[in-house]
């Protein structure tokens, strides 16, 4: 549950996912998306829409 709210707090201060998946070590960015599924998709898509800005 710490990985997840942490996972998901990192992605809402506009964290990009590949540095994401390194913090929890993880070597795919498939197993950090897991972390990521329970997320509303309006949560996802305005942070896809952000990191596009950056």
């Amino acid at each position: 549950m710490a990985r997840h709210s942490f996972a998901t707090q990192a992605m809402l201060q506009n964290v990009p996912l590949q540095a994401i998946s390194e913090m929890l070590g993880h070597t795919s960015l498939n197993t950090t998306q897991i972390y990521l599924k329970s997320l509303p998709s309006t949560v996802l898509d305005d942070y896809n829409e952000r990191i596009v800005m950056i």
